[in-house]
């Protein structure tokens, strides 16, 4: 099970990039003490609870044109962390309604809680809050030139506080 979330996370991104391009109540408990690590892309940081995975890989988008998808995922197990980033072509248009689409559909029976269209770090963006199963699942997708960008946490349900991804959605910095 431990790295089933990571996994899960992955898999929403690699169905995401390929798509073509009332008040909440106060949060009463801090986010669990973790050993939060900045991790470093190229042209980004974002501070992660644990040493983070980095994979990369060609993968094919929509119209057939290659895409290269890379990704740092933290797997603590009961919850996991992943920041994204997927280059395109020129030819190739980015679609965050695509995107959005393809995490609501990768996960089994989804309950979106809340979709919208916002500006996330200055960049047009989309954010997704779901359930599935047993799990919170929570993704801003957000695009630049000709890439895009997904944050992803996941959490178990009955673990789950707005706290756990705060810390890691406002920590991502781009250079």
């Amino acid at each position: 099970m431990r790295n089933s979330l990571a996994v899960a996370l992955l898999l929403v991104a690699v169905s995401a990039y390929a798509q073509g391009g009332g008040p909440a109540l106060p949060d009463r408990h801090p986010a669990p003490r973790l050993q939060w690590q900045r991790v470093a892309g190229d042209d980004f940081s974002v501070s992660m609870p644990g040493h983070a995975n980095f994979k990369t890989q060609e993968l094919t988008a929509k119209n057939g044109h290659r895409v290269q998808f890379s990704s740092y995922t933290v797997d603590l197990g009961r919850s996991a962390y992943m920041a994204s980033y997927s280059d395109y072509d020129q030819q190739t248009a980015i679609s965050l309604d695509g995107a959005i689409d393809g995490v609501v559909s990768s996960w089994e029976k989804p309950h979106v809680i809340s979709r919208r269209t916002m500006t996330l770090y200055g960049c047009p963006g989309q954010v997704v809050d779901l359930t599935s199963g047993d799990y919170r699942v929570l993704v801003r997708a957000f695009k630049i030139g000709k890439r895009l960008y997904q944050l992803g946490f996941v959490e178990k349900r009955d673990e789950y506080l707005p706290a756990h991804p705060a810390a890691f959605f406002s920590s991502f910095r781009l250079r």
